[in-house]
């Protein structure tokens, strides 16, 4: 499992657990939220004009061609678009 960095000591690490994959911000290394979704899903949001992927606790918007990573309201991290499609093709 490959573990991306985010600000204050937050991470993002996507689990592949088959045909879905499981989205988890950990907050000093213990588990803060999850959300599973199909790596397809993600990847379509990507690529589309869409601005913001799930709702709830954990959701992703993209701004300025980063993905914003949000957790209860507040920016835990960012990622570059390009950076994250990477990471995702890491995981296939």
């Amino acid at each position: 499992m490959n573990i991306l960095k985010l600000d204050n000591g937050f991470d993002l690490a996507i689990e592949n657990t088959g045909k879905k994959a499981r989205l988890v911000v950990y907050n000093n290394g213990v588990e803060n939220v999850c959300r599973k979704s199909t790596l397809k899903n993600v990847v379509a949001f990507m690529q589309s004009g869409e601005n913001h992927l799930f709702k709830g606790r954990l959701q992703l918007h993209k701004a300025n061609g980063s993905i914003n990573i949000m957790v209860k309201g507040s920016k835990v991290g960012e990622i570059s678009i390009p950076g994250f499609l990477d990471y995702l093709q890491q995981l296939n």
